[in-house]
């Protein structure tokens, strides 16, 4: 079994080849209107989830350049036609799946990545124009539902509950500052990113950073957290926040150590692991954060930690039997684990792609 140590290129083809395979299939089983949620042996494939939908579009876009496939670049550009045509009125977009008619703030902010990342690569003028319409009315929204204290209350997973993955929404709007340029944004969002790095504690582990309030936080979660603080603080300039994000790192690698390079499937504030289960999706997402800040340290134990938390999940990506979970990865192992129970989701196999991009063997990768 080769692991994210050890590939060589042909592997690498070989499972990033199903991965973006498998995502071709979730999109045709909604006829080309978003991206599944995910694939049941039990149900078959789910509705349309535009918040995945949209950050999906960022992998597309790097794996077309990567491998110099146009057909990916026309993937992304379709999904992102779509996602304009079933914005709200007011800029939001709808929580859980499509069709559903309750705007969802976290949600709304992850469709930002998509949208900012398909005006980057467009050189269709009008395209532009309306995808950049698109964004100001989508920041608009999130904006008007700032609470005074920099924080997001409203329209929530839980109502009610301010998770401090929100940091993750922070960093999208942040992305989308970067194409309309309006310091107020930024303005708020320091104050925003100041909020929940409230819940940064001082062991490297972050409060709140799940589902629900008080309660340990899926890796997945825990990605969503890590990776919305380091990139906040990357594009705000705030070493400080960089440092705690680092130390966050430091901490993570020790706690590996400690389980054997094993990775619980969530974590209290304590660090405290449940061994049960590995989050599949949250270990890739946790790959992603290792390679970052081997990127932005050149600490070679960020890097290795990064093989480690993949090597964990290549063995799970199903590379045979039927198309509908050929190239995909379950939420969880075992398949019963308690993240995405007996599911495959379009997200697991975003953040694969992910975490194997910053990982892709040298040389001529489109060899």
């Amino acid at each position: 079994m080769n692991t994210a140590s050890d590939l060589t290129q042909e592997e690498w083809h070989r499972r990033t080849d199903a991965a973006l395979i498998w995502l071709r299939h979730c999109w045709g089983a909604t006829d080309g209107k978003g991206f599944s949620h995910s694939y049941s042996p039990f149900s078959g494939w789910s509705k349309a989830y535009p918040e995945t939908s949209g950050y999906l579009i960022d992998t597309l876009f790097d794996y077309a350049r990567l491998r110099s496939e146009r057909s990916l670049t026309q993937l992304a550009l379709q999904c992102t036609d779509w996602l304009v045509s079933v914005q709200f009125p007011n800029g939001a977009y709808p929580a859980l799946l499509a069709g559903n008619k309750k705007p969802s703030v976290f949600n709304t902010a992850m469709i930002l990545l998509g949208l900012t990342r398909a005006f980057e690569e467009n050189d269709d003028i009008s395209k532009r124009s309306v995808l950049l319409s698109s964004l100001q009315h989508a920041v608009t929204w999130l904006i008007n539902q700032l609470e005074p204290d920099g924080s997001w209350k409203k329209h929530a997973y839980v109502e009610g509950f301010t998770p401090n993955y929100y940091a993750y929404a922070v960093w999208a709007m942040l992305r989308a500052n970067s194409v309309l340029n309006n310091p107020d944004i930024e303005e708020r969002m320091r104050q925003a990113i100041g909020y929940y790095a409230n819940g940064i504690l001082g062991n490297g582990a972050v409060s709140d950073a799940g589902f629900f309030p008080g309660k340990p936080a899926f890796t997945h979660t825990m990605g969503y957290t890590f990776n919305g603080f380091l990139e906040s603080a990357v594009l705000l300039s705030d070493e400080n926040l960089i440092e705690k994000k680092i130390l966050t790192g430091e901490k993570f690698i020790a706690i590996m150590c400690a389980n054997r390079y094993r990775t619980a499937g969530r974590y209290d504030a304590q660090w405290r692991g449940d061994y049960s289960f590995l989050c599949l999706t949250g270990n890739c997402q946790l790959s992603v954060f290792c390679s970052r800040l081997w990127e932005i340290t050149g600490r070679e134990e960020f890097r290795q930690t990064a093989r480690e938390l993949l090597n964990e999940v290549v063995k799970y990506q199903k590379l045979s039997g039927p198309k509908c979970v050929r190239g995909a990865l379950p939420g969880s192992y075992p398949f019963w684990g308690p993240y995405m129970r007996f599911r495959y989701p379009n997200w697991g196999v975003k953040f694969f792609l992910d975490a194997m991009f910053k990982l892709c063997p040298s040389g001529d990768i489109n060899s």
